[in-house]
């Protein structure tokens, strides 16, 4: 098997390799030019004793562990924000439609290609000293509102809404099948078993709580607005998939229907961190979200 075609590599420095640099240990170790060596290190894809390096010339000692991720459709840059999709912009915060299929933060093999990333670079191309703070994610393929804060300051307000509960998050699903319950809760934990998510009971995890409402009814599917009350990784999802409705397209838990997942962060409702005025920043339904009849979205 070659480099390429794995996805995970680890090495750990051995005394004959002590005071090597980092480009020059992936050379000899991954069998690797210089240049491709340098630009894996570059896109975030080499960790060092569990932290991810950016610096070619690094020196290692002994004991040090190298990771590589490699990435899996090779060192691509191909992903920037599009100024059409910020939602809402002042100088303290920032909301922007994120595109289903682009990662929120940076993954271990792609430092590059993710929200994050991207708006950084655009502050920077616009001038002045980039800075974004992330107080919340969304899955990879999911699409919809993300907040950023744009100034330090901010970033203890931001976080408080949050815990307090007065950032009130709506995500529209289509799911399978369809609920008897106009409204319905589902309050679980979030827990990790067999290196996968998983609703349990309370206790044997983190507490979580997800209210749903059914806004329309089809014959084998139903849109449904989610208001999650806690943060926790696929929370939404889980939830639909414990009440037996899981989001189409969510093939791992549980959806048997084909199609990308249709979930989104439709609406997100906060007073302002800074003149505490009620703000409220929509995301329009993107492409491959079935449009359901007029008027079943709230306005």
């Amino acid at each position: 098997m070659t480099v390429s075609e794995i996805t995970f590599w680890k090495e750990s420095v051995g005394q004959r390799q002590q005071g090597a640099t980092l480009v020059e240990f992936l050379v000899q170790a991954c069998r690797l030019n210089e240049s491709d060596a340098r630009d894996l290190i570059d896109f975030g894809s080499v960790q060092v004793s569990g932290r991810r390096e950016r610096n070619p010339s690094r020196r290692l000692f002994p004991g040090d562990e190298v990771r590589v991720h490699w990435p899996r459709k090779g060192i691509r840059r191909f992903y920037e924000v599009d100024p059409a999709r910020f939602l809402h912009r002042d100088r303290s915060i920032l909301a922007y439609d994120k595109e289903a299929g682009v990662p929120s933060q940076e993954t271990p093999s792609d430092a590059y290609n993710n929200l994050y990333a991207a708006v950084l670079r655009h502050l920077k191309a616009a001038g002045g000293t980039p800075y974004a703070a992330l107080h919340h994610r969304l899955d990879r393929e999911t699409s919809g509102v993300m907040l950023f804060a744009l100034d330090p300051s901010v970033n203890r307000a931001l976080g408080s809404l949050f815990q307090q509960r007065r950032m009130v998050k709506s995500y529209l699903a289509w799911c399978q099948g369809v609920p008897e319950a106009d409204r319905w809760s589902v309050e679980k934990d979030i827990g990790r078993g067999k290196g996968r998510y998983l609703a349990c009971p309370k206790g044997e995890g983190k507490p979580a709580r997800t209210d749903f409402r059914v806004l329309w009814r089809g014959s084998e599917r139903s849109l449904v607005a989610a208001e999650p009350l806690t943060g926790r990784t696929h929370q939404v999802r889980l939830h639909l998939a414990d009440s037996g409705h899981p989001v189409i397209g969510d093939r791992r838990y549980g959806s048997t229907l084909p199609g990308p997942l249709l979930l989104h962060a439709h609406r997100l409702a906060f007073p302002h961190p800074i003149t505490g005025e009620e703000t409220v920043v929509t995301a329009p339904l993107p492409e491959h979200f079935p449009r359901p009849p007029e008027g079943a979205i709230p306005g």
